[in-house]
C-alpha cells in the first residue's frame, strides 16, 4: 500500500514538472504584474529579484541626462541593477527629508500566450514615479515570461526607459549629486 502511494505521488509530481507546472494563462500574466507593482511599492529587491528565471535576458535602452546607455544583463546583473535603483531610491528620498513617496503605474497593451501555453509575450508602459516629479522613469516594454516550477518568471525583456531628475519645485540635478 505505502509502495503504491509512493508512485501516485511520483506520477502526480512528474505530472506537474513537466506539464502542469509550465502552463500559464492571461490570468496568471495579470497576477505577476500585480505582484510585481506590489514589489517595486514596496522598495523589495528580493521580491523582484526572485520574478527573473535563471536564463533570464534584459535588454535596456535607459536615456538620463542627455545620454543613452544600452545594456544587456543577464538574472545576476539585472538583481544589482535592481537592488541600485532600489538604493537610489532611498537615496533620493533621504535628500528630499524622507517626505517622498513612489507611485507606480503601468499598462498593459497586449498578452499573446504561446499556443503550448508555456509562454506568454507582453507589450505594455510603466511609470515609475518619486515624489511628483523628482525621478520618473517611463519606460516602453516588451516581455516573454514563462512558468518554471509553478512560478511566474521573467525570460526575456527588451525596453525603452526615459529617466527625469528634477521638474518645478525640486532641487536641480546637478544640486541633487553634489551634496
Amino acid at each position: 500500500m505505502k509502495q503504491i502511494a509512493i508512485v501516485i505521488a511520483l506520477c502526480v509530481g512528474a505530472w506537474f514538472f513537466f506539464v502542469g507546472g509550465r502552463k500559464l494563462d492571461e490570468a496568471m500574466v495579470r497576477d505577476y504584474y500585480q505582484k510585481d507593482a506590489h514589489a517595486i511599492y514596496s522598495r523589495d529587491a528580493d521580491a523582484i529579484c526572485k520574478k527573473l528565471s535563471r536564463k533570464a535576458v534584459i535588454e535596456s535602452k535607459v536615456t538620463a541626462m542627455g545620454r543613452t546607455v544600452e545594456t544587456t544583463q543577464n538574472r545576476d546583473e539585472a538583481c544589482d541593477s535592481v537592488k541600485e535603483n532600489v538604493e537610489l531610491f532611498r537615496t533620493v528620498g533621504d535628500r528630499m527629508g524622507g517626505i517622498l513617496t513612489i507611485e507606480y503605474d503601468y499598462h498593459i497593451d497586449s498578452i499573446e500566450v504561446a499556443t503550448d501555453r508555456k509562454s506568454a509575450t507582453v507589450t505594455g508602459t510603466s511609470v515609475l514615479k518619486m515624489g511628483e516629479s523628482v525621478l520618473q522613469y517611463k519606460s516602453n516594454f516588451t516581455q516573454r515570461l514563462e512558468r518554471e516550477l509553478g512560478q511566474m518568471r521573467l525570460v526575456h525583456s527588451s525596453g525603452v526607459t526615459v529617466v527625469r531628475l528634477g521638474g518645478a519645485g525640486a532641487m536641480s540635478q546637478s544640486d541633487f549629486f553634489r551634496k
